[in-house]
């Protein structure tokens, strides 16, 4: 199988992620050859079995023009981008949740995780005086552990000393700011957003959080307008209303997993799929959830232990990048065969 992996976006973090990973397909066997290049434009397709593209190309429609018989796919297309899926095969994805909206386009769906690949643990510059819960990733999911997943980390303080250290891009963003001027009575400690820092922080803390969800504002108003007649469907006061976003993903449980670290995660699609709760990690939405998952771990350091090595192990067997390629070329070879076969 002759693959070709081309892309113009060759400065995306999504982009360095696929070309970094996909050409360890090399690996999975001889019969297997994969090239990458970055002019879609100069590419005879003529050669090639698979062509796979960054989002939706145009260059999509030029290989299927030269060569019917290619398999055309593409990696992470946007809902907010128009798609144009008539030349495609299959579709490229990182979550459930987008693999549930673009279903509407192609039935071919291969989900392939994207995260970044941590370096080796290193010394720790600062020394480790309280239970230390890990954070890393974009501010503004700092901003929506306020106040649901914060309060619940007060109170875990008021049991027993806890730290939060927060890892993001404080150059580019500035530093996070405690919305309502609100003073949290546990310590932050802010980290600037490196490749090393993952290997001198992240790898050191007790437990990594993973907030996910957009803040809905909850009300009477709200609930009306979204319910039903004579609430037909019987809704109440205690149904849950969750906001995520499609391209919502496990990137950031991924991170703590190769160190070994338990999370506790937000209750979303991709999170309830890779994390068995209170096997590998612990699930929460309320301040309430939150609260308990905290304090089941931090208080028995021997399960903290355990599930973070039941998440590196689930990590090796279901998401590394080696067996993700060795799935994806089974993947490719399945479309051929049922297509040979009509």
């Amino acid at each position: 199988m002759k693959i070709i992996f081309s892309s113009a976006r060759t400065t995306s973090a999504s982009c360095i992620f696929y070309s970094t990973n996909l050409s360890k397909i090399n690996r999975v066997g001889s019969s297997v050859r994969l090239e990458i290049r970055n002019d879609p434009k100069r590419i005879s397709y003529s050669t090639y079995d698979v062509a796979l593209f960054m989002g939706f190309d145009p260059q999509a429609i030029l290989a299927k023009q030269q060569n019917p018989n290619i398999l055309v796919g593409v990696i992470e297309p946007r809902a907010t981008q128009r798609n144009n899926f008539e030349a495609v095969d299959f579709i490229v994805l990182n979550s459930l949740e987008a693999k549930d909206y673009f279903s509407q386009f192609n039935r071919n769906m291969f989900l392939y995780y994207t995260y970044p690949q941590v370096p080796p643990v290193l010394p720790c510059p600062v020394q480790k005086e309280k239970l230390v819960i890990g954070y890393h990733g974009n501010k503004i999911h700092l901003d929506e552990t306020f106040p649901r997943i914060t309060d619940a980390i007060e109170r875990l303080n008021y049991e027993l000393p806890v730290e939060l250290w927060a890892m993001y891009n404080i150059k580019q963003l500035g530093k996070w700011k405690v919305p309502e001027k609100k003073h949290f009575q546990f310590d932050v400690r802010h980290i600037q957003y490196e490749e090393e820092n993952y290997a001198k922080y992240m790898a050191h803390v007790d437990i990594g959080i993973v907030p996910q969800l957009i803040p809905v504002k909850e009300n009477k108003v709200l609930r009306y307008l979204i319910g039903s007649r004579n609430r037909r469907y019987q809704e109440n006061e205690t149904n849950y209303i969750l906001r995520f976003k499609d391209t919502t993903n496990i990137g950031r449980h991924l991170v703590f997993a190769q160190y070994g670290i338990p999370v506790v995660s937000d209750m979303t699609p991709s999170a309830c799929n890779f994390i068995d709760d209170g096997v590998n990690g612990m699930i929460a939405y309320s301040t309430a959830g939150w609260h308990n998952a905290l304090r089941q771990l931090a208080g028995d350091n021997n399960s903290r232990k355990l599930m973070g090595n039941n998440l590196f192990n689930k990590y090796q067997r279901t998401v590394s990048i080696e067996y993700l390629n060795k799935n994806l070329i089974q993947f490719l070879n399945t479309i051929i065969l049922n297509r040979s076969s009509f």
